[in-house]
């Protein structure tokens, strides 16, 4: 040990010596006794010898040092210990740590207190009852962890003891048990230990100390007083001399004015404890106590602790109150210490503590209190003082003046009457003067605003009346003062003056009302009836003489009308006063600035028979002022006054207010006016508007509804109406009007304008709301959703909506009489249907029709016109559309919409009407304009017939096998052949459009009825009888119906066959030119069978085929068979030619030639809006037949004639189908689905053409533009196929002729202008790329396509084409727009191949992604520097900044592989075609380095550079360098490096441009380089050329050589013709 250390310890051992040595006069102990003390910072260490873990006792001297955290982790580090160990704990370890437990649980740092707990509590319960002989000394610590001041340490404790003690009578038994080492725990702690004691203040702070001294002693207080109150009397007994020994330690009491707050509030809580448990042992410590208590606290510091101080002393004085008196033995007389008290306040403390002081001084003995007035007016003094000082808070004021009146009422009861009286009006009145008229002098007496309750209670003291009866005149003649004063109206202080006298006035009304429903101050009413009197009368007289200008004057009579009505009315004089006033004065008053007021003074005389006549008065003169801010508040005020009585009714029976309503509600339809008027008059409490009134403002609103510029301000009053006054509502809503408003919500509901309409839907939603439980405004309801379905307008609701109304209208279960008025009327619905199936079919339908050809066979008369003239609603919906879609989806909420529920007519008739309506739309689906169901076509439109179609075709699937169920019940007279002859009876046996309507409805209706249901054989024969009969009857569309909707029960019938031989013989024997209508009803009755019912043809005999074929083949070139002939004609060959395929003749080659001729003689595949003829079926017929012939040729066993004619026709049939594709572009196919197919066919069969057949493409690229897809493919995969065979001749024939090259003007014209993104905002990708963007992007395939198969000089060529017309700008623009880098938003594009494209494999949106950036990595492939120049003159700073990273993470490593790719064919192209078997240029690539490696290799030394490629490359430039230079200097080789890095950056990037200019420098730098004449070599020692030349042979040697020749030779003459060297 060094001396130093002995010193200290010498120190330490002194101090805590002397430390100890002055508690309570024991001796001084040894410093280092182990029976000392437990918790002094010098107890002996423990003894450590006996731990066997080397660690453990590193862990226990670490917890004897200083440094908290040293503590803390040896503390983690025992418990560690103890927990990993799998034997019982050791017992020198409990030893030791029982030893070093008290001192650890006190330590200033929170973590190692915590932890000494947690791990005493974790030790206790590992060793089990080991521990219990230990338990005397540490028990006492344990316990008073519960009360130390920090929560987190405490709640450790409670977690500690409950490891081991998990009941609470488990540690009340630890009290019974261990009382003694406890009471002794804690008496040594306060009678030994002091802040020296535990802390070393050598090392320890002051504060700190102290703070674990405080820490100590309350929490040992704190647990004695546990002792005290959860023990039983007779466990403490046991001990009672050592209670009664703590309760006589001075010390102890001494505690009660420490200065920290923990210790003093421990004692007094400890007091009260030991006042419940020990009032004997108290009783004998009296003077101690009292000496503590009241001689030394009651003037010291209590902040923090001055609740549990006045609560324990009250409890001690309630007891004890000899402590005040006969135990009090301190000089200074207890009342002065009292005051010294009081003057201190709550000292930070509760409300409560002013109700405990209160309390207090009810205890006190009468000897303690003040006898005379002086006494009494010191004490209050000292009192109010406290109240009112500036460290008090405001909340408590309140309660601190209330126990202050209770114990000045106290106080008062005890002195003589003069002293009463006096006291009274010095220290109490003025808290009532100071209420009603606060002055600044007085400020020490201001009670808060609200307190009338104080001034009330202070009126109510013993002796208090007759002081205010003498002062309440006083008062009341200052107010009048006040209100004579008043400043006038032109004064700046006008408004503030005269709200001073209504605050002043409602003050002093508000006390008179209090005072008097108090007890014991009814001898104060007269007083108060006076004033009221008083004051009023002069308020009057005020009013009239100045005009009702002082307003205070009138909100001075309000006041008291108010609060103090009994008393105004009490005298007979005053309301006499009031009545001639309102009757003869008021009217003329009322546009005052006190109108507010006397409205109510006016209300108040309501019971006055002059009270009509007054009121009457009043509003006359209001309305007749002009329009001004003082008319509109009077009149507000008298209409919405809430004094208003409630039987009042004289402003609903009023003409002119009633049409002054009316005007101001117009003028806030309008917009000039606010509806604040209109909604306080809404809010009044009577009745102001009549119903006629009424009646004209919501029909006003109604047609405001309609007028966009009105709209919102008529919602807004609505709104306000609902609010305020729906009843307003219900009677309107009733009549017709009230149907207008609610389709004018509706409609409002539906407005572009989302906030319009949400408030709309709002205002709408809480009408049904109100309008729920009333019948009447239903019907009204019903006949709206009736209006919504017949009549279809511009304003006409949606359907969303009128379901909507319908599902609030109805209730699940209700029946079909209940909910009939929610559903269409079924003559409305029919005529709304007519129009639509008088209107002959569009021939185009033809090709995906059910029945097919029979649209040809439909009339012509055409109802078209009166179809489009039909009424439709804002999104283009005829009523029919609108009917049909309101009715599905009623019917999917089938908990409120039951069709079963509904007559079986009804029934029947909605799924008949259904099913015509899913024909019509789907006519309509297919092609735009079809039949005018709806007029309008975008992709929304498009959606909502989807959603239709979905929801119509369950509904009628869900009724076919509904009624499957009542087939399948054999006492049911219908069965499945009974309903389905009944329904295909409504066709009507005419040709007109609404015969082959119902015909391809019904026949689709019981196909799909027939599939569900199933088939029964023995109706086989029945329909085979209904057939010929039909046949027989010569019914046209009957027949096809019915082929249609049994082809499954009839096919391979007898019947059929015979039906389809005997029209084939027809054909055959038919002359088409004499009857060409009846040969299309052939063909169409004929196709009808063969396509229905498959291999039927198989029953035709061959040879009656083969007729029939070469029959009809001839009408393919006849000028007689129309189109709608010859569309017929090609599906009837279609099925027929496989048939005869072993047929050989002529035939073929007339087929194709009557294909080729067609074709080539195609215009625009467009059909005219009226008639029959359209070319489109015939087209889509004629590719379907070359399409079957294409099969016959593919066959195993061709028909030989027919590869002839095939082979012969090619051209011819090339050339027409190319003509068809450029004819293909004059109408798109987006909403057109019949051209759609045409023009799918189209593209695969010109798909299938060979290229050679193909030549003269320059007109395809306009086809790139069309609005189809399938034209806009077929035409790009034509010329991306045709593009590098052409770039090849392009390539030689400008190395030939020495021509530049350019690109097509036609293709460049495409590209021309680029598109935005803003320009394609109203664009939808939902179905696919729209077309016009879609042909921008492949346009620039194709031009890369003749950059990728160019020459090296065409492909410049085209660059400076390119750059010439600066088209790569736009495209690149877009691209980074619409990819997201313009709003610093790039997409992420890791799982697509860039390399690529393939379309329509993605969605469209990210179709176009994948296309966008297939071009963009195209272009720095192949136009690296137009590329990189965009990069840098790029203005946006979004895609500046993130188009270099994006470009590096996805573009670049497929640029990069691909250009080193090149290097690497081109490197092998060039060592293959050099005849030097070791050439002396070699290029190695690093692909993983992204390195090219350029080396030239003379005279065994190796020039090389090489060629690094950065990440973002080529957005970011190539870097060069040279590795070894050879045969240069440093000048012109850093000069070849700079060349090659030029072919990078500038010539377009290419690193073979680059390598090759460095072959070319060193080639050039070699050639014709002699040696040197002395070395033989041509490189040197020194890695240069020879360079000094003889001027006599000219030769030419190397320095380094010649200075070695001189060196050897001894002379300076040239090695060859030894004539002296001459360097000049």
């Amino acid at each position: 040990m060094s001396k130093r250390q002995q010193k200290s310890q010498a120190s330490s051992a002194r101090a805590a010596s002397a430390a100890l040595g002055s508690s309570f006069g024991t001796a001084s102990p040894s410093a280092f006794g182990a029976s000392s003390s437990q918790l002094s910072y010098v107890t002996e260490p423990p003894d450590l010898s006996s731990i066997s873990d080397p660690n453990v006792v590193v862990y226990f001297r670490n917890l004897s040092k200083r440094d908290s955290t040293t503590k803390a982790k040896a503390l983690e580090d025992i418990q560690a210990y103890i927990t990993t160990r799998q034997e019982p704990v050791e017992e020198g370890v409990l030893e030791a740590w029982i030893h070093l437990y008290p001192r650890t649980s006190i330590d200033n740092a929170k973590s190692v207190r915590q932890s000494a707990h947690a791990l005493q509590g974790q030790l206790a319960a590992s060793t089990g009852k080991r521990v219990a002989r230990y338990m005397p000394r540490a028990v006492g610590a344990w316990l008073c962890g519960l009360y130390d001041s920090d929560r987190s340490v405490a709640e450790a404790t409670q977690h500690s003891l409950r490891q081991v003690f998990n009941t609470p009578e488990k540690i009340q038994n630890i009290r019974k048990a261990y009382q003694q080492p406890i009471l002794e725990y804690c008496r040594n702690a306060i009678d030994r230990e002091t802040a020296l004691t535990l802390s070393d203040e050598r090392t320890v702070s002051p504060d700190d100390a102290a703070a674990k001294y405080s820490r100590v002693i309350s929490a040992c207080i704190a647990l004695l007083g546990s002792l005290l109150a959860n023990l039983e009397a007779e466990e403490r007994a046991k001990f009672q001399s050592h209670y009664e020994s703590v309760f006589s330690d001075d010390k102890l009491w001494a505690f009660a004015s420490h200065a920290d707050p923990y210790i003093r509030r421990s004692l007094h809580r400890f007091l009260k404890t030991c006042l419940s448990k020990q009032p004997h042992a108290i009783q004998d410590s009296l003077e101690l106590i009292s000496k503590s208590y009241l001689a030394n606290a009651l003037n010291s510091e209590q902040t923090g602790s001055a609740y549990d101080y006045i609560d324990a002393l009250t409890l001690l004085t309630a007891d004890h109150p000899t402590v005040w008196t006969g135990h009090y033995k301190s000089k200074t007389s207890v009342d002065r210490r009292l005051r010294q008290f009081l003057k201190k306040g709550s000292q930070f403390g509760p409300r409560d503590f002013w109700n405990r002081l209160a309390e207090l001084f009810r205890r006190l003995p009468d000897t303690v209190l003040p006898k005379d007035g002086a006494d009494a007016a010191e004490l209050l003094n000292s009192l109010n003082g406290g109240i009112i000082r500036k460290d008090e808070s405001r909340l408590s004021l309140e309660t601190a003046f209330d126990s202050y009146l209770e114990i000045a009422a106290i106080i008062g009861g005890r002195l003589s009457v003069e002293d009463q009286s006096k006291m009274l009006s010095e220290l109490v009145l003025p808290i009532v003067s100071q209420y009603l008229r606060p002055q600044v002098e007085l400020s020490q007496w201001n009670i808060p605003p609200t307190a009338v309750g104080l001034v009330s209670k202070a009126m109510q003291i013993d002796g208090m009346s007759s002081v205010v009866e003498e002062q309440w005149p006083r008062y009341t003649q200052q107010l009048v003062n006040d209100m004579k004063t008043s400043a006038p109206e032109q004064s700046k202080d006008y408004e503030k003056s005269q709200n001073a006298v209504i605050q002043q006035v409602s003050r002093l009304a508000t006390i008179q009302k209090h005072t008097l429903s108090r007890e014991g101050t009814a001898t104060l009413r007269a007083v108060f009836s006076q004033t009221c009197a008083t004051i009023i009368k002069e308020a009057l007289a005020i009013l009239r003489n100045r005009n009702g200008k002082p307003y205070g004057a009138a909100g001075a009579i309000s006041q008291f009308l108010h609060h103090n009505e009994s008393l105004v009315f009490d005298g007979q004089d005053t309301t006499q006063l009031l009545e001639r006033f309102v009757q003869e004065d008021l009217p003329s008053l009322i546009l005052s600035r006190s109108s507010t007021y006397l409205v109510n003074i006016l209300y108040s005389v309501s019971k006055s028979p002059s009270f009509a006549l007054s009121w009457s008065a009043a509003l006359k003169a209001v309305l007749k002022e002009n329009s001004s801010p003082a008319k509109d508040t009077a009149l507000q005020t008298m209409l919405t006054s809430s004094s208003i009585p409630e039987s009042f009714d004289l402003a609903a029976s009023d003409a002119e207010l009633q049409q002054y309503v009316k005007s101001s509600v117009h003028e806030a339809i309008i917009g000039s006016l606010e509806w604040d008027s209109f909604i306080r008059i809404l809010q009044s409490p009577s009745k102001i508007i009549s119903s006629s009134t009424t009646d004209y403002i919501l029909a006003e609103m109604t047609s405001s509804l309609s007028l966009s510029e009105h709209a919102p301000y008529a919602l807004q009053g609505l709104r306000q109406i609902v609010k305020h006054n729906p009843s307003m509502l219900r009677t309107f809503i009733a009549t017709p009007q009230g149907s207008n408003l609610l389709q004018g919500l509706l409609l409002a509901s539906e407005s572009p304008d989302d906030q319009f309409a949400q408030d709309a839907t709002a205002v709408n939603a809480s009408i049904q709301t109100i309008l729920s439980a009333s019948s009447d405004t239903k019907q009204s309801v019903y006949d709206l959703i009736q209006q919504g379905l017949r009549d279809a307008s511009q304003t006409s609701v949606s359907v969303e909506t009128l379901v909507d109304l319908a599902k609030q209208l109805v209730k699940s279960g209700d029946s079909w009489d209940e909910m009939a008025g929610v559903f269409p009327k079924l003559d409305i619905w029919h005529a709304a249907l007519a129009p639509f199936l008088d209107a002959a079919p569009k021939p185009s339908l033809a090709i995906a029709n059910p029945l097919g050809g029979a649209i040809y066979l439909v009339d012509p008369h055409d109802s078209r016109s009166s179809a489009d003239a039909i009424p439709r609603d804002a999104d283009g919906y005829s009523s029919a559309y609108r009917i049909t879609q309101y009715v599905t989806r009623l019917f999917k909420n089938e908990d409120l919409f039951s069709i079963e529920n509904f007559p079986s007519e009804i029934q029947d008739s909605y799924l008949r009407n259904i099913s015509l309506t899913v024909q019509l739309a789907d006519d309509n689906i297919g092609l735009a304009g079809a039949n005018g169901l709806w007029a309008a076509y975008n992709a929304d439109v498009e959606a909502d017939a989807i959603s239709f179609m979905s929801d119509a075709q369950p509904f009628i699937t869900k009724q076919l096998k509904r009624l499957h169920t009542t087939w399948s019940v054999p006492e049911v007279a219908v069965s499945l052949l009974d309903w389905a002859t009944e329904i295909l009876s409504r066709i009507r046996s005419d040709t007109t459009a609404h015969a082959y309507y119902t015909a391809r409805a019904y026949s689709v209706l019981v196909a799909d009825a027939i599939e569900i249901s199933g088939w029964r054989s023995s109706y086989t024969a029945q329909i085979q009888e209904i057939l010929k009969k039909i046949r027989q009857s010569k019914e046209l569309f009957p027949l096809l119906g019915f082929l249609h909707a049994f082809r499954e029960p009839l096919a391979a019938s007898k019947t059929c066959e015979r039906m389809c031989n005997e029209i084939v013989a027809d054909l055959t024997g038919l002359d088409l030119e004499s009857k060409p209508d009846e040969a299309l009803r052939q063909l169409v009755l004929l196709n009808a069978l063969i396509y229905d019912q498959e291999d039927i043809g198989q029953s035709i005999a061959k040879t009656r085929l083969i007729f029939f074929v070469k029959h009809i083949i001839p009408w393919l070139h006849s000028t007689t068979a129309g189109p709608p002939i010859i569309a017929e004609l090609c599906r009837t060959l279609n099925i027929f030619l496989p048939l005869v395929s072993d047929l050989y003749g002529d035939h073929w080659g007339d087929i194709l030639n009557a294909l080729a001729t067609s074709w080539s003689a195609a215009q625009e595949l467009k059909e005219s809006n009226y008639g029959i003829v359209s070319p489109i079926p015939v087209v889509h017929a004629s590719l379907k037949l070359y399409a079957q012939l294409r099969t016959l040729t593919q066959a195993d066993d061709p028909n030989d004639d027919l590869l002839e004619a095939w082979e012969e026709s090619e051209q011819k049939i090339a050339d027409g189908l190319v003509n068809l594709l450029k004819h293909s572009q004059h109408f798109p196919d987006e909403f057109h689905q019949p051209l759609k197919m045409v023009n799918d066919v189209l593209a695969r069969q010109i798909a299938k053409v060979p290229l050679k057949h193909l030549e003269s493409t320059e007109d395809l690229f306009p086809l790139l533009y069309v609005e189809s897809q399938p034209v806009q493919q077929t035409a790009f995969d034509i010329l991306h196929k045709q593009i590098p065979a052409a770039q090849e001749q392009i390539s030689i024939d400008a190395a030939l002729e020495k021509t530049i090259a350019r690109l097509p003007e036609e293709l460049l014209s495409l590209i021309l202008e680029a598109p935005t993104v803003s320009a394609l905002a109203d664009d939808s990708f939902e179905r696919n790329i729209p077309l016009q963007l879609r042909g921008y992007l492949l346009s620039w395939l194709l031009v890369f396509d003749h950059l990728e198969h160019a020459s090296f000089k065409v492909k410049n060529d085209y660059v400076d084409h390119i750059k010439e017309g600066d088209y790569l700008p736009g495209l690149l623009n877009f691209t980074f727009d619409f990819l997201g880098h313009a709003h610093n938003k790039p997409v992420d594009v890791s799982k697509l191949d860039i390399t690529t494209y393939t379309p329509d494999i993605e969605a469209p949106k990210r179709d176009a992604q994948w296309l966008l950036t297939h071009l963009y990595f195209l272009s720095l492939k192949h136009i690296q520097s137009l590329a990189k120049s965009w990069y840098i003159a790029c203005k946006s700073r979004p895609i500046a900044v993130t188009l270099e990273p994006w470009t590096e993470k996805f573009i670049s490593p497929p640029v990069i592989s691909a250009a080193l790719q090149s290097v690497t064919d081109w490197s092998t192209s060039q060592t293959s075609s050099d005849p030097d078997p070791d050439p002396p240029f070699a290029v190695k690539v690093a692909p993983r380095a992204r390195e090219i490696t350029a080396s030239y290799t003379v005279d065994e030394q190796t020039m090389a550079m090489r060629i690094t490629l950065p990440p973002a490359f080529p957005l970011a430039n190539a870097h060069i360098e040279g590795i070894n230079r050879v045969a240069v200097n440093e000048q012109k080789w850093q000069s070849w490096l700079r060349t090659s890095l030029g072919a990078i950056t500038i010539f377009n990037g290419s690193l073979i441009d680059a390598l090759n200019t460095f072959k070319r420098n060193v080639d050039g730098a070699m050639k014709g380089q002699s040696e040197c004449a002395i070395c033989y070599s041509i490189v040197g020692s020194d890695r240069k050329l020879p360079d000094k030349r003889c001027q006599t042979c000219k030769n030419l040697f190397h320095g380094a050589c010649l200075f070695k020749w001189f060196k050897s030779s001894g002379s300076s003459s040239c090695p060859l013709c030894r004539n002296p060297f001459n360097y000049g």
